[in-house]
């Protein structure tokens, strides 16, 4: 039986975000052609399952896979096709082990470690455990991937840096937050920007901030100001904000990029920072959560409760509950 649920646009690039859970080897094999890239697959298990949830902008793919123990190639007669010729992966091992063998070279990630290899390259792989890998496919064009081998990031400073940290945080809520479809294909544009700086730069890790929580002094001091006296705005988006710092679109894109992050998340965060602050306040202001969501130009109390937990890993409701001067939740780096 297979599920196949196609979800919203992402993007300029009007390419669906697909989600499909199929019991089908083949039917796993040439949904993972559409999305990355095409593999020769056997199963080794008795009963077969495998879950994809993809998404690919007009220079880059990223893909969460979940799948039963398998064996799978990319042979030199798929490569002399030209299927993805032009691809990297890099790959963060979520859950259970990969053994990936390429030109002579053999590479194991388990739990935690990162690996990057060159598609236009055979290589062979077996994965097995309880296998979850989160995947950015995109171009080998810059000269990090100036060598075809596998290069095993598990040790390494990038591993363990935050700026990567900060891309893997892009990808997963690319991937999973239904509140991104429409700046999916800028956030999957900033991510390949910012992995193609990360493995350039590879011997000096740039320390950029996990998971979207941005160190304002990196941005200038007065878009933070602005920002601030808008969040209350229901409209404010980030075509407002480059007319208001009277810059283009893509500009304002690539300034936040720098940080791992895009404007709408940075808006995001802005907004939840303050709901917070309401929250732990002594004047009682926070009594009605519906009205203080819609306050800050949430949707409604639902959505807001979804990013406020994803931000501080409680509910807004858990929070108010709490004594407000001694909370144990990490602030975070924004300004009070």
């Amino acid at each position: 039986m297979m599920v196949e649920q196609p979800l919203c646009a992402v993007g300029d690039s009007g390419s669906p975000r697909l989600q499909i859970m199929t019991n089908d080897v083949g039917q796993f094999a040439r949904e993972l052609e559409t999305s990355l890239a095409r593999l020769d697959m056997t199963t080794m298990s008795a009963q077969f399952a495998g879950g994809i949830t993809s998404c690919r902008g007009p220079s880059a793919a990223s893909a969460l896979i979940s799948v039963s123990p398998l064996m799978a190639e990319r042979t030199g007669d798929i490569v002399d096709d030209k299927s993805g010729e032009d691809m990297c992966k890099l790959v963060w091992q979520i859950g259970g082990r990969s053994d990936i063998e390429q030109e002579g070279r053999s590479v194991t990630l388990q739990q935690g470690d990162v690996g990057l290899y060159d598609i236009a390259t055979p290589y062979k792989f077996r994965v097995s455990g309880d296998y979850k890998i989160l995947i950015l496919g995109f171009s080998r064009s810059s000269q990090a991937f100036s060598d075809r081998i596998l290069v095993d990031q598990s040790d390494g400073c990038i591993a363990s840096s935050t700026g990567m940290n900060a891309l893997k945080s892009m990808l997963l809520t690319l991937l999973t937050d239904p509140d991104t479809n429409d700046e999916g294909g800028h956030i999957m544009n900033c991510a390949s920007q910012l992995a193609s700086r990360l493995l350039t730069e590879r011997s000096t890790p740039l320390e950029l901030p996990f998971k979207m929580k941005m160190d304002v002094n990196q941005l200038p001091s007065s878009w933070h100001q602005k920002i601030l006296e808008l969040q209350t705005d229901p409209d404010l988006t980030p075509d407002m904000l480059a007319k208001e710092f009277g810059i283009s679109r893509r500009s304002l894109y690539n300034t936040f990029a720098v940080m791992g992050a895009t404007p709408a998340a940075y808006i995001r965060s802005v907004r939840l920072h303050s709901c917070r602050k309401i929250l732990e306040s002594k004047n009682g202001a926070a009594g009605n959560l519906a009205g203080l969501a819609l306050d800050f130009g949430f949707k409604d109390q639902s959505q807001f409760n979804r990013a406020f937990r994803r931000e501080f890993g409680v509910s807004p409701g858990q929070l108010k509950k709490a004594d407000s001067g001694h909370s144990d939740i990490e602030v975070g780096f924004f300004a009070p």
